[in-house]
């Protein structure tokens, strides 16, 4: 069968950090966490949270693909100058 294990679901890689963050090169102000071994429902509520920030003008996630067992988290926020 084509499935992969099911320890692959929760176990991370050697190697491999739990949560890695990168700047959006193209927008100013934006960012990603990729977070590995996670799903939806972590992914909405980082969400949700976000959305209560009032400098956050975006913030969403999504699933690059069902057997890729990690979330991308995404927002933007405004341009704060003091």
């Amino acid at each position: 069968m084509n499935a992969p294990d099911r320890y692959e679901r929760f176990v991370v890689p050697e190697g491999t950090k739990k949560v890695s963050y990168e700047r959006d090169t193209k927008i100013i102000n934006a960012a990603s966490f990729i977070i590995e071994r996670e799903e939806h429902t972590i992914g909405n509520i980082l969400r949700m949270q976000l959305h209560l920030d009032e400098n956050v003008l975006f913030a969403g996630y999504k699933l690059p693909h069902p057997l890729q067992y990690k979330i991308i988290v995404r927002w933007k926020q405004r341009l704060l100058i003091t």
